[in-house]
């Protein structure tokens, strides 16, 4: 198992590289003991990476921190291609580093831990969204002299359309 990316292997040992991604739904029951939910979108995918590398090898570790904190021109985060086969089988090809960077030194083996997470750039959700039509809105105008007018209240009490009628009788009868 290896990691790479634009083109430079990152060094180290016992390489664990884990793909994950949230589907982001939002709960529609209120107060009632439904199950309905409603699709808010796939987010994009995350892969966490954790690795070993010898204490003996502190330019490794500072290779490692240098793609980390590297950033383009413009001072966002560097853009990474990725050659990685869990990368590949999820059918991703750019990333960027993303939340956490850890180092944790091990004396028991004399190495470093390191973990970091990198997140897909311009992920498949984000293109499909980009991808679909949005709605278009149209005005319409009712016209120079249209006048509306709002019943008013009789005796300050509002007015109730029949079904409101009938459930707050309803309501009071079971008060």
């Amino acid at each position: 198992v290896m990691l790479i990316l634009n083109g430079v292997k990152v060094p180290g040992h016992n390489l664990t590289v884990r793909a994950n991604f949230r589907i982001e739904t939002k709960e529609l029951s209120g107060q009632t003991s439904a199950s309905d939910r409603s699709a808010e979108g796939i987010k994009p995918m995350t892969f966490s990476v954790s690795l070993e590398i010898p204490c003996n090898q502190p330019g490794d570790l500072g290779r490692v921190i240098a793609l980390a904190r590297s950033t383009d021109g413009s001072g966002n985060m560097t853009t990474y291609q990725i050659v990685n086969s869990t990368a590949d089988a999820c059918k991703i090809r750019l990333v960027t580093f993303t939340d956490q960077f850890s180092v944790t030194e091990q004396s028991r083996i004399n190495s470093w831990q390191v973990g970091f997470t990198l997140v897909e750039y311009r992920s498949i959700p984000e293109k499909v969204e980009q991808r679909q039509p949005q709605p278009v809105t149209v005005e319409q105008d009712a016209g120079p002299n249209v006048e509306t007018t709002v019943p008013q209240p009789i005796n300050n009490q509002e007015q109730l359309t029949g079904f409101l009628s009938v459930l707050k009788r309803v309501d009071e009868a079971l008060a």
